[in-house]
């Protein structure tokens, strides 16, 4: 079988002819986001009042510039007004909230201050009211109140607070509000009734009424973090309330539930946007099962780009990055390897990340450097520098795993032979550290007369998980089926992880597994300069795993401690060749042909090269399949039988 070439282990790029980032036009994240667009399009074209929409997005996004960029591009215009809150003339404890033209906030105030002036001094002031109905339009209810206003002073009646008027929120441009509520609480999000004491009496009015998030986003857009809501499941209620209704309802404070004051809830329209990612989504559905009526419009924010079939646009919102954040401009080998590393970070040859947040990390790193180095230009070394410069800032973990290996305390082979013995590999997650790495994993299989059960220690052990114990089945499912399909087995087998001490899960080292045992069940020792990854179905088909290029670096760096020979290298599912987005040193070890990289599509042939042994045929007793049939019916006490019909057969 041969292994795959250096130039299998990393994407190639057809790139754009560029000699520097500036010379490609930029586009922005929304740009590139086709179904979100659509859902924009929809959005703003409903008629409904208070529509929801949810986007299904990650970490890193940003949301405020996405909605930003899709607002201008599909809403023409919005029905935005000011909003004041005047003193109720007949209830004073109800303060009532009068709805402007957008923009007239401010020389309503001036004007009613000057009609409250003209009419305290019994002068005329019907042009006063004129001009200020002209203005609003004829709102009725503006006329009303201005109607109430000159009986109430015309009576020589007084006021609660000498400035009638409180404008809560005023347009200064026509631009369409939209408010991302990072964090907030009932009285950031709805508004708050604030209060003063007096001589021991409490008391508020219109002047203490500060508007929240919600106000400051009527007649636009607000977005609001899913995650946000989890923590605090009662405002999700709240402002579905205030979306059925279409109104506002003050947060009265707990220190004024015996005094009374209730200002009249402000009118709601807004278009409310929802962003989180699907875990978020799912936990706010098992919160309210109604979500999916309210929430009949949704748009899975892509995380990644293909960029074989459009490498230009990727290159383009890398420009955008640069652009956004006022980062030093790039060489084309520099925006080569940042595609690279965007490939690494979706574990696809042909995907990019779109993730941002970590896309401009590198960026502003290997700016940090070429700024060290006085460089005009950010160079693919410079790239190269920061990435090294980052892992090891991050690698003491890795350091102290492979310090266990040199003091010879972490026990692993990477030459010679042994039964029943072989290198797996894992990935090591930690919580809270961002830094993957890979860790090879001695496992060992040992036969005895039983019952045919492959007893799986770290089950027994409680230190596996559900996908683990089904991946043990699976290989008991498939040694049955061929070698047990007209005999029980004599031979139960015990499986391990040598010298792991925490849970595992996940089925990737079921292939490592399954071939340890048939090394144990054949007496036929395995290669121990290789190691192996991947998962097996019941009929021995290897399949794809993740974390493939961390454990094959993993692995190296063990061959690296222990010598490389030449002969060592990975035995990786087929299924995942796409995977491969490698560090610069494996692949220079692959193209010099001091490490190798096989991929295989069937345990036989996994089997085959770990051994050196053709699996053949259960049948051909000079196979290892073959082998392992004559072991299984000696000890059954079938050779007679099962001779007499290996020689009937091949008449």
């Amino acid at each position: 079988m041969q292994p795959l070439s250096p130039a299998e282990l990393n994407p190639v790029f057809h790139a754009p002819s560029l000699t520097t980032l500036t010379e490609c036009p930029p586009l922005t994240f929304s740009s590139l986001q086709a179904r979100v667009d659509s859902a924009f399009a929809t959005l703003t074209g409903l008629t409904a009042v208070n529509p929801v929409l949810l986007l299904n997005g990650f970490p890193g996004v940003d949301y405020e510039e996405l909605v930003q960029d899709l607002v201008n591009k599909h809403a023409s215009h919005a029905d935005l007004f000011d909003l004041c809150y005047a003193e109720n003339l007949f209830h004073p404890q109800k303060p009532i909230w009068l709805k402007l033209k957008a923009g007239t906030g401010v020389e309503f105030c001036e004007l009613v201050g000057q009609l409250l002036e003209l009419s305290s001094r019994h002068l005329e002031a019907e042009h006063i009211v004129e001009r200020i109905l002209r203005k609003q339009e004829q709102d009725e209810k503006v006329a009303d109140y201005l109607s109430a206003l000159s009986q109430h002073v015309a009576s020589g009646q007084g006021f609660s607070h000498p400035i009638l008027i409180n404008l809560m929120v005023h347009r200064y441009d026509e631009n369409i509000p939209i408010v991302y509520a990072r964090q907030f609480s009932a009285e950031q999000l709805f508004g708050a009734i604030h209060f003063q004491t007096e001589q021991g009496t409490v008391f508020s009015h219109h002047h203490l009424l500060e508007p929240g998030l919600i106000h400051q986003a009527n007649g636009g857009y607000l977005i609001l973090p899913i995650e946000e809501l989890l923590e605090q499941p009662n405002l999700w209620f709240r402002l579905k309330n205030a979306l059925a209704t279409r109104k506002v309802e003050w947060t009265r404070p707990a220190e004024m539930a015996a005094f009374y004051f209730q200002p009249e809830p402000p009118p709601l329209d807004i278009h409310l946007i929802l962003v989180g990612d699907r875990l978020s989504v799912a936990e706010l559905y098992l919160l309210d099962r109604e979500l999916d009526t309210l929430v009949f419009l949704r748009a899975d924010i892509i995380p990644e780009w293909d960029g074989q079939t459009d490498l230009g646009s990727y290159v383009g919102f890398l420009a955008h990055l640069r652009e956004k954040h006022r980062m030093l401009d790039m060489d084309a080998k520099a925006i080569l390897r940042l595609c690279r590393y965007g490939c690494r970070l979706t574990e696809h040859q042909h995907r990019l990340s779109l993730v941002e947040a970590q896309l401009v990390a590198l960026m502003q790193l290997a700016e940090v450097i070429a700024k060290r180095e006085q460089a005009e230009l950010i160079t693919e070394a410079h790239v190269i520098k920061a990435q090294a410069e980052q892992d090891y800032r991050l690698n003491f973990l890795v350091e102290h795993s492979d310090l266990g290996v040199r003091d010879g305390q972490y026990l692993m082979q990477t030459q010679g032979r042994a039964i029943g013995q072989i290198n797996g590999l894992s990935v090591i997650q930690i919580t809270g550290h961002p830094y993957d790495f890979g860790e090879p994993v001695r496992l060992t299989a040992t036969v005895h007369l039983g019952d045919g059960d492959v007893a799986d220690i770290e089950r027994k052990s409680e230190l596996a998980g559900h996908i683990h114990a089904k991946a043990m089945m699976i290989i008991h499912g498939y040694l049955a089926n061929l070698f047990g399909a007209e005999h029980p087995s004599p031979l139960s087998a015990n499986l391990v992880f040598e010298q792991s001490y925490h849970e595992i899960d996940g089925d990737s080292a079921s292939l490592a597994g399954l071939c340890a045992l048939l090394s144990a069940l054949a007496k036929e020792p395995i290669h121990q300069h290789f190691a192996i990854t991947g998962a097996v179905d019941q009929f021995g088909n290897v399949q794809p795993v993740g974390g493939v290029n961390e454990k094959i670096e993993g692995f190296y760096r063990l061959c690296q401690i222990q010598g490389l020979t030449g002969d060592q290298g990975v035995l990786i599912p087929a299924s995942n060749r796409l995977q491969l987005v490698l560090s610069d040193e494996v692949s220079a070890a692959v193209a010099a042909g001091r490490f190798h990289i096989y991929p295989v599509a069937h345990v036989e042939q996994a089997i085959a090269l770990l051994t050196g042994c053709v699996a053949g045929d259960v049948e051909q007793p000079d196979t290892l399949f073959g082998r392992i049939r004559d072991r299984l019916d000696e000890l059954n006490g079938h050779t007679v039988e099962s001779s007499f019909l290996r020689r009937l057969f091949r008449r």
